[in-house]
């Protein structure tokens, strides 16, 4: 056969023929992460819009068909709610039917794809903790989910790591194991925003891969933008994402932008790089007090403040600084869950599991520290408002309630405002004082928080509104510290008027 035969040109250009190919950059190297050389077994794929990543979701996983596991390669892909399925299954019907012919889908409730050698990629929806008993006892290869930060928690996403595994026996012809693997896409706006950054992306360089003990990788955030997408419409991108109205949200998904704050939050249209400032010393006619929220099996809170008279204080630059008379500035805080080395939380929502006396001796030494730093310089420490749970008991002949143990350990508090309309109340003077803070008005009373408050200022701005009632915070998970800062602003005030010397 001549080497210019047309039927050699027709095999030739068979082979060359491309169904599908990562995008070079952020895309190629999500799938490279899961080849069994270069596994990470937890990979979040985050960035801006449009940047190929439920593609790569979908190939993540078909990239092993026909590698020799068969019915042992076995994934899934969620979202949080079933009619958000539709587009991701649609990107799967333009992509595997081509590539697999032989590939069979099954509608309806099974909502998978069932490849030649017996391999299965499923699609599914699970949304709260309920959901996950479906999938209990299940053994998965992979596991793949679109839109991370949409759940509220990390609860689901661990829950289903327990499914990651496999019977596969390895065989002369694959003896390799099926590379277990989790895979995530996210761009960073949603409610869950905080866990996922957490998890992945806070206090590690672009790229960074976290390592267990016996050297295998565990995690790692790569990072792609809209730009790296050859194929995109450049309309969209000019004529939509440019022209958002919401610079937050622009920032985000245009520029996949972890630091821009989600304006629908609670306090995201108010809050401002204004509330947080560095630590200087407190005047001395700033009155001082503390509030608490207590935790065991989560984590607890302890909030010092200071509430400004019209006095002025000066800055670590040396300038006065001088809010209006009322305004409050968080100077403290302790916040009862375990961290690593690196001070980064362990385990999500996760409390010390301390009895309260341990409690009281942890918060009397933060106070201890907020003199010896010189931040206060003598003054009293007023007892604030502390979660009403913590006086629970004191009707029961020889039993100490928490609130007296903390006391014994010289923290005494008062009990919280949690009258009907109280999550309301408190939610809207938080409000009030973000504002005129972001304003620097000089009419109202602001609000502050000192650099060191780690955990108030990751809650504070994404904090979700209540779907029940839009003008109260939500509930969810590492919110402990505005539950304590809840408790100062609505707190009484006959209890903030008080001035002898109460310990």
């Amino acid at each position: 056969m001549s080497a210019f035969s047309p039927a050699l040109h027709k095999a030739a250009t068979a082979v060359r023929k491309v169904i599908w190919k990562p995008m070079p950059g952020s895309q190629e190297m999500f799938l490279r992460l899961g080849q069994p050389e270069f596994l990470v077994t937890e990979l979040l794929f985050h960035g801006s819009r449009g940047n190929g990543k439920s593609d790569a979701l979908i190939m993540g996983f078909v990239q092993h068909v026909g590698r020799g596991w068969g019915a042992y390669w076995r994934g899934i892909i969620f979202r949080k709610e079933y009619k958000n399925l539709e587009d991701i299954i649609a990107t799967s019907h333009k992509i595997i039917p081509r590539a697999f012919p032989g590939a069979k889908w099954i509608g309806g409730k099974s909502c998978k794809w069932v490849f030649p050698d017996g391999e299965v990629l499923m699609f599914g929806h699970i949304k709260k903790h309920g959901d996950y008993e479906k999938f209990h006892g299940w053994q998965l290869t992979y596991i793949g989910w679109d839109e991370l930060a949409t759940w509220a928690t990390p609860e689901l996403y661990e829950s289903m790591m327990s499914t990651l595994r496999t019977a596969y026996i390895p065989t002369p012809e694959q003896p390799e194991l099926p590379p277990l693997q989790v895979r995530a896409t996210t761009n960073p706006w949603g409610i869950g925003r905080g866990w996922v950054y957490k998890r992945f992306i806070e206090a590690r360089r672009p790229g960074e891969i976290v390592l267990n003990e016996d050297g295998t990788r565990q995690r790692c955030a790569l990072f792609g933008t809209i730009f790296e997408n050859i194929y995109i419409n450049k309309s969209y991108i000019k004529n939509f994402l440019m022209k958002l109205v919401d610079p937050a949200k622009r920032a985000a998904w245009l520029l996949g932008d972890w630091n821009a704050v989600d304006t629908s939050s609670m306090f995201g249209a108010v809050w401002s790089s204004r509330v947080v400032m560095k630590p200087f010393p407190i005047p001395k006619g700033w009155r001082i007090d503390r509030s608490f929220d207590f935790g065991q099996s989560t984590p607890y809170c302890g909030l010092w403040h200071a509430e400004a008279n019209g006095e002025a204080a000066t800055l670590p630059d040396g300038t006065r600084f001088c809010p209006p008379a009322g305004s409050i500035v968080v100077i403290g805080e302790d916040y009862g869950t375990e961290e690593n080395a690196r001070g980064e939380q362990v385990t999500p929502d996760a409390g010390l599991f301390l009895s309260a006396r341990a409690i009281g001796r942890r918060l009397k030494d933060r106070e201890k520290r907020l003199t010896e730093s010189g931040i206060l310089t003598g003054q009293t420490i007023h007892p604030g408002a502390a979660d009403s749970q913590i006086y629970n008991g004191k009707q029961v002949q020889g039993q100490q309630t928490v609130a007296a143990e903390l006391e014994a350990e010289g923290m005494k508090f008062v009990p919280a405002d949690k009258a009907p309309g109280s999550r309301v109340n408190s939610a809207q003077l938080a409000f009030q004082r973000l504002s005129t803070t972001k304003l620097n008005s000089p009419d109202s009373p602001h609000l502050y928080i000192f650099a060191g408050c780690r955990y108030l200022i990751a809650c504070l701005p994404s904090i979700a509104r209540d779907e029940d009632q839009m003008d109260a915070c939500k509930k969810g998970p590492d919110d402990h510290s505005w539950d304590a800062l809840a408790y100062r602003l609505t707190m009484k005030k006959s209890v903030t008027k008080v001035t002898n010397g109460i310990r």
